[in-house]
């Protein structure tokens, strides 16, 4: 049987028992996407309350490239986790607007993600989550994006 028709079948046959975990932060919480820095972002994201606990975690993994970036379009960045999770987002302070992206996930998630950011100029990425604690967790890595302040045209 294709692959396809298997699934279409699957959801024909079922198609009450498939959860769906979609939360539109942007609706939910517009402030934490129109902040220009971390602090104002992470707090309205998640309240004084619960900011109030975050803490570094060695268990939070965030890959980023070493060394110099030369593509600040296309900057890739990995985030794996061990730490059960209600949520986890992604903030920077080198761009204008400090939230990245916020993932939300479910007790029986794998915290594996790999995205690709821009950054305008060098700076520090963070990755936080939220675990099924209550608690907030973070990590954090620098990245130095090349900066081309002059583009040679050729003429």
């Amino acid at each position: 049987m294709n692959r396809r028709h298997f699934l279409v079948l699957g959801f024909c046959i079922f198609p009450y028992t498939a959860e769906v975990f979609a939360v539109d932060y942007r609706k939910r919480k517009p402030l934490a996407w129109k902040a220009s820095s971390i602090n104002d972002a992470a707090l309205a994201l998640y309240g004084r309350e619960k900011f109030a606990t975050i803490q570094k975690s060695t268990d939070i993994e965030l890959i980023v490239p070493k060394g110099i970036v030369r593509d600040p379009e296309n900057i890739p960045i990995t985030i794996r986790s061990s730490i059960k999770a209600k949520s986890l987002a992604v903030f920077q302070d080198a761009n204008p607007k400090s939230l990245v992206a916020v993932f939300h996930l479910s007790e029986e998630s794998i915290i594996e993600y790999e995205l690709n950011m821009r950054m305008e100029f060098k700076g520090t990425v963070f990755a936080v989550l939220e675990g099924l604690d209550g608690k907030l967790y973070y990590t954090r890595e620098y990245i130095e994006v090349l900066l081309l302040s002059c583009m040679g045209s050729g003429e």
